[in-house]
């Protein structure tokens, strides 16, 4: 039997190459850095999702839409970038229905089409094919969230119309898409939680308003780098808003253990606080 300490390290034979991969041709230094271990770790939330699945420019997305009578005035529509676990798991919807209960209009697209990380490796870092290459996955998943996010993006601001007010939030993997898509007309404000693979550019280039809410121990987002990154928002009278949640690490927003009180209250209270800052833009 092979024993857990041997799976762990066969799983990261496959991510030593990661902190060579970068976002683009760029000589930015990166501050969110490659992922981790930890990005694949975590605890499967039990409940029933809310919402539903439709085809928008060809791309699988989850749509939770507020109740009755908690949708007057102008539509508010958060744009939901998934983990490496996809927007049509089960944590993630259930995140995506909290955010449409406080009134909001919520579309998570899967940019992995059908091929999330728990295809290939469980929460015990075990994986199912010895050759997965977590590195070309990630290669290949950052090819084709790029080549669908601009028609969904359009397909989704036709849908819900040019008076919309919209948001964005992400997570792990979708926090590259939070920065970029700030740097727009797109959104009126941006949440991004545990990031991995940001640049010194994404933080320089934003426009928008930015939350940001953090783990105490995170590898791929450790506190030089969040503090080199506040610096350069601070230099340059950006809008944001730094969160850091004690005894955390990284994917607490979206795997936390809820059995652990902790752990649990983080996750709800990070839910919480990207609705407050979507209300502070959009009352």
């Amino acid at each position: 039997m092979v024993s857990f300490s041997n799976r762990a390290i066969h799983l990261l034979a496959f991510l030593t190459l990661l902190p060579s991969l970068t976002l683009s041709a760029t000589s930015s230094p990166l501050l969110a850095l490659a992922p981790t271990l930890d990005c694949l770790k975590g605890v499967p939330h039990r409940g029933t999702p809310q919402g539903k699945n439709v085809t928008i420019a060809g791309v699988n997305t989850y749509v939770a839409e507020p109740p009755k009578g908690h949708d007057e005035g102008p539509k508010k529509v958060i744009f939901f970038f998934s983990d490496v676990f996809s927007a049509v798991w089960i944590n993630n919807m259930l995140i995506q229905d909290y955010f449409a209960t406080q009134g909001y209009h919520v579309l998570g697209l899967d940019y992995f089409f059908g091929d999330p990380i728990q295809n290939h490796t469980d929460f015990d870092l075990v994986p199912f094919d010895p050759d997965f290459d977590f590195d070309e996955w990630i290669a290949k998943s950052r090819q084709q969230a790029a080549a669908a996010l601009p028609s969904w993006i359009d397909a989704v601001r036709r849908r819900y119309g040019q008076n919309a007010r919209y948001h964005t939030a992400g997570y792990c993997f979708g926090a590259k898409y939070v920065m970029e898509i700030s740097t727009t007309d797109q959104v009126v404000a941006g949440s991004f939680s545990h990031p991995f693979e940001l640049t010194e550019d994404h933080f320089n280039q934003i426009k928008k308003p930015l939350l940001m809410n953090c783990a105490e121990r995170d590898a791929s987002f450790p506190a030089p780098n969040l503090y080199r990154a506040v610096d350069i928002l601070t230099s340059r009278n950006a809008s944001y808003h730094t969160q850091i949640y004690s005894g955390t690490q990284h994917g607490f927003a979206t795997r936390a253990n809820l059995s652990d009180e902790n752990a649990a209250w983080a996750a709800a209270d990070a839910a919480k606080s990207i609705i407050r800052w979507f209300d502070r833009f959009s009352p």
